[in-house]
């Protein structure tokens, strides 16, 4: 192991799943720490238990390990080859199998058969070692263009089972979005055949293998959306937000981590003012409410938290046009359920929730949203947020939307006219 101006990642800096650099560590009751993805993939596919300890764990037992994270981004690797000088032992003998597997799926003359895809996606679901071997060898630009091309083809539908497995492939190798960042760079391929896959498991009763499918597409899109640059960004398509947003109010087959992926890149698209509008219209604020108000506990957990962020952020996002702050102002539980997540939840879920009610109660509100801001208690939520140790913007967001209608709040029987006297 070498010291930080090395190429080689110190060990504790490396997350057992990965096996690559955490960019978000999480530390478990167990004292191992992991990057958030990879834990919260793994514990979405099913598994119940620490992967390196075998004690039980769930999501909301995992805490933010800030000082590590501080020391990862002080770190400054000169290449970007990664050898955990900690590698279990059963990591790192060969597998008799994974080299004619991986020259299989790497051959220049045919392509990969789907089950030598699946075969692949086993091996590099388990082995650390594998899935290091795969990268190395080129196995996640290959299958991405082969992922593409199917995408391309007007028999799409024959083409579903390659699509299939070429998905497992890619989500078994756990790639970050600066891995996969090279390969998306101007491919709006990859993004339709992405598309084709969402929409055409949009609907209907969906079998386990059309859910897992579904999720793999979501979470590559994520990745992906989170690479692509602004001029591809651009050119999603509104179909796509359908689908995605089709997974936001899927609460019975969906995983978490599925949907938190589906936030995300519904997040990571809504940089233009175009795509903004196609989200709203997709219905995404009304969807993301109505999850919020699905996994809120009475006693919030890790995992309610990090969607209330989502949710928060997406919708702060959204309520940028009008579009977004009409879907929130007709929800009938859109204002309510953001005022009562302000000071409840963490700092970043505040500013963004602040900003939501300071937008849909703009100006431009209707006398309606206005009386509605006092009837659920956001306009008392507001005033707490000028009480608090808030971030100053925040206060200062607050205290501009007291101000614009307290002519009208002062007279409201569900406001304290001393506090708005008291505040402003």
């Amino acid at each position: 192991m070498e010291s930080s101006g090395g190429g080689t990642a110190p060990h504790h800096f490396v997350c057992p799943i990965s096996l690559q650099p955490m960019q978000d560590p999480v530390t478990a009751p167990t004292g191992i720490s992991y990057d958030r993805r990879a834990i919260e993939r793994w514990l979405a596919d099913g598994h119940a238990t620490c992967p390196v300890t075998g004690r039980p764990l769930a999501l909301a037992d995992l805490t933010p390990n800030h000082t590590l994270r501080r020391l990862i981004l002080s770190w400054e690797p000169a290449s970007t080859t990664v050898e955990p000088a900690s590698a279990p032992s059963s990591d790192r003998h060969d597998d008799p199998g994974l080299d004619a597997i991986v020259a299989k799926v790497m051959s220049p003359d045919s392509c990969p058969a789907d089950d030598v895809l699946r075969e692949a996606a086993a091996m590099a679901s388990v082995s650390g070692f594998a899935r290091r071997c795969m990268l190395r060898a080129g196995v996640l630009t290959r299958v991405l263009r082969l992922f593409a091309s199917c995408g391309k083809k007007s028999s799409r539908a024959a083409m579903m089972p390659t699509l299939d497995a070429c998905l497992g492939l890619v989500d078994a190798l756990y790639v970050s979005a600066d891995e996969i960042r090279p390969l998306v760079v101007d491919n709006l391929a990859l993004v339709d055949a992405l598309t084709h896959v969402l929409v055409t498991h949009d609907s209907g009763s969906l079998s386990d293998g059309d859910v897992a499918t579904r999720e793999h597409a979501v979470r590559l899109l994520e990745s992906v959306t989170e690479a692509a640059d602004a001029a591809l960004l651009e050119r999603l398509r509104p179909e796509l937000f359908r689908a995605v947003t089709a997974v936001l109010s899927d609460r019975t087959t969906v995983s978490p981590g599925a949907t938190r992926a589906a936030l995300r890149a519904l997040l990571n698209a809504c940089g233009s003012g175009k795509n903004r509008v196609q989200i709203a219209e997709a219905g995404a604020a009304h969807e993301a409410i109505e999850l919020e108000l699905a996994s809120w506990p009475s006693s919030p957990g890790g995992s309610s938290r990090r969607v209330t962020e989502l949710v928060m952020a997406l919708l702060a996002r959204l309520c940028a046009c009008a579009e977004g702050r009409a879907a929130v102002a007709a929800h009938p539980a859109g204002i309510a359920v953001v005022a009562k997540r302000v000071l409840r939840v963490s700092a970043a879920a505040d500013a963004c929730a602040v900003r939501v009610l300071a937008a849909v109660c703009g100006r431009a509100a209707s006398p309606e949203v206005v009386r509605e801001m006092a009837r659920v208690g956001a306009v008392g939520k507001l005033c707490c947020v000028l009480q608090a140790d808030c971030d100053p913007d925040v206060k200062e967001t607050a205290r501009a939307v007291l101000r614009m209608h307290s002519g009208v709040w002062c007279g409201s029987p569900c406001v304290s006219a001393y506090l708005l006297s008291r505040y402003l």
